[in-house]
């Protein structure tokens, strides 16, 4: 089958980008043939593209190759609609709400053709990500073709753009009228779709349509550790060919972290500070600044956004606890945003004593949403500091090497996960994630606890109580996994065997696949 993917974005980096990425390559393997329209101009350097054809390009008048992908990336007068503002190299960048009704239709229209192009060449269907701007390209583009296409709806799209802007109900209600099958992540994306749109309900034949299926991981690049001591090495390698492909991620001597009074002001000051390098790119001083990590120091991970909504600072503000109690743990935070100096200055703020500059950093922006920010400081005295380290993003491959050297990973969204990616990743690498036990996250906890109803508790955090509960939580997973010390990994060992055979069960991108194929 030529199978089509439309997304507006990127095939790399979080969320909807790794998942059609992972889509297209499941297909591929599965000796499909696939064409992926997007916006992403490296693609020709990703390992399982194998044909690219730019804006303006001639698209070819037969398909891809059975088992091979094919990127093509429409001409939209580089003006990129967001849900969430974001920079983007080589993009204007607006959010939907912001752009005129004009830049909408040029850029439905111009995508709307590529699309009409792609699908000439003969096609079994076509999905179409996220509720805006995707169905609404599908469906105008495969007017008056017997081609019908599915619709994946990522949680942003509906609560970003459509929830606090109702006027843009009628784009998504357009190009859902027409969709054959809409699939969501979780029972909470299913919720969540039909609130949103309840007046639309009957119109769009929502209770026929949506059908539940689960993102999903790649068993191939999150798995088992074979020693610590070569998974270190292999991560620290991959580090170095990040570095060398892309030197100009942040390095700290080059920023200077401001400071306003007002929180405002300083917010804004602080999302500048971030301008001055390459967000998605590895930090250039991690080789220098990367601690010996010893394999009975219990690493926890952060990986994901650095944003209010993902709950990082919060982390941040239980370690002098969590130091406290286990001086021998390691905490890594991996990742970008454009809260990373937010983070940034509140570790300077540990670090150096000055609890000044710790609670404004976590209060601009509304960046922390903790009251009594005093009764967390406590100064990090200098071997404490030594055990916090920030990386900047990480690659797949880089990030799969890190992952499974890890014991714990937090996953602490404050605003409602559409599903538990990050969860399932580490679960597949045998680390056991502790997470917020709401939204799309709770199905995976789920998933879980009808296998290990002792680790699914373990896993569980109250969104509510999460600065409060997290020390104490910590400190349980660590016992539970080292019962006779950390130099001890019988057990630990043990569960990750159980926690990567419960994710490749229920949430491998191969049966993600297949699923969306058997409807």
């Amino acid at each position: 089958m030529h199978l089509i993917l439309l997304h507006g974005y990127l095939l790399q980096g979080t969320g909807s980008n790794i998942y059609v990425a992972n889509i297209a390559k499941a297909w591929q393997g599965q000796g499909h043939a696939v064409t992926v329209v997007c916006q992403d101009y490296e693609a020709k350097s990703l390992t399982f593209v194998n044909h690219y054809i730019g804006p303006g390009e001639k698209i070819p008048s037969d398909p891809p190759e059975p088992g091979s992908v094919r990127v093509i990336v429409p001409d939209i007068n580089r003006l990129l609609p967001v849900y969430v503002f974001d920079h983007y190299e080589g993009f204007r960048v607006k959010t939907i709400p912001e752009m005129t009704v004009d830049e909408c239709e040029i850029h439905i229209e111009m995508t709307a053709a590529v699309l009409r192009s792609v699908v000439a060449q003969g096609g079994s269907h076509v999905l179409a990500n996220h509720a805006l701007f995707g169905p609404i390209i599908a469906s105008r583009a495969l007017t008056d073709t017997a081609i019908p296409y599915d619709v994946k709806i990522h949680g942003s799209a509906l609560e970003y753009t459509l929830v606090p802007n109702p006027e843009w109900m009628l784009y998504a209600v357009e190009g859902l009228k027409n969709a054959r099958h809409i699939f969501v992540g979780t029972r909470y994306v299913k919720h969540r779709t039909l609130e949103v749109f309840a007046s639309y309900r009957n119109q769009l034949a929502l209770e026929d349509k949506l059908h539940i299926v689960p993102p999903g991981m790649d068993p191939e690049i999150f798995k088992l550790s074979e020693s610590y001591e070569s998974g270190m090495d292999r991560f620290l390698e991959n580090v170095d060919n990040m570095i060398q492909e892309n030197g100009n991620g942040r390095q700290a001597f080059q920023i200077a972290l401001p400071y306003d009074g007002d929180d405002r002001s300083h917010h804004e000051l602080l999302l500048r500070a971030g301008e001055r390098y390459n967000q998605r790119a590895v930090d250039a001083d991690l080789p220098a600044k990367w601690p010996r990590i010893e394999s009975h120091e219990p690493i926890i991970l952060y990986f994901g956004k650095f944003l209010p909504a993902k709950g990082v600072g919060e982390v941040l503000v239980t370690v002098p606890t969590v130091l406290s109690k286990i001086p021998s743990v390691r905490f890594v935070f991996v990742g970008f945003g454009s809260y990373r100096e937010h983070l940034e200055g509140m570790l300077q703020g540990l670090i150096q004593g000055d609890s000044h500059m710790f609670k404004a950093c976590a209060r601009a922006g509304d960046f922390v949403e903790v009251k009594h920010l005093d009764h967390w400081f406590r100064p990090l005295a200098s071997q404490e500091s030594d055990r916090i380290t920030m990386t900047g993003i990480l690659d797949h491959e880089t990030l799969g090497s890190l992952l499974p050297l890890a014991s714990l990973t937090i996953v602490p969204s404050k605003w409602p996960e559409a599903f538990g990616m990050v969860a399932v990743e580490a679960m597949a690498a045998g680390v056991l994630p502790l997470c917020n036990d709401h939204a799309g996250l709770r199905d995976v906890i789920e998933a879980v606890g009808a296998d290990s109803p002792e680790i699914a508790d373990l896993m569980r955090l109250d969104r509510a109580e999460f600065v409060t509960q997290l020390p104490k939580k910590i400190n349980s997973a660590l016992n539970f996994l080292y019962p006779d010390g950390y130099a001890k990994q019988s057990h630990r060992k043990k569960v990750s065997k159980q926690l990567r055979r419960i994710s490749v069960k229920h949430f491998s991108w191969d049966r993600i696949a297949k699923m969306l194929l058997d409807l």
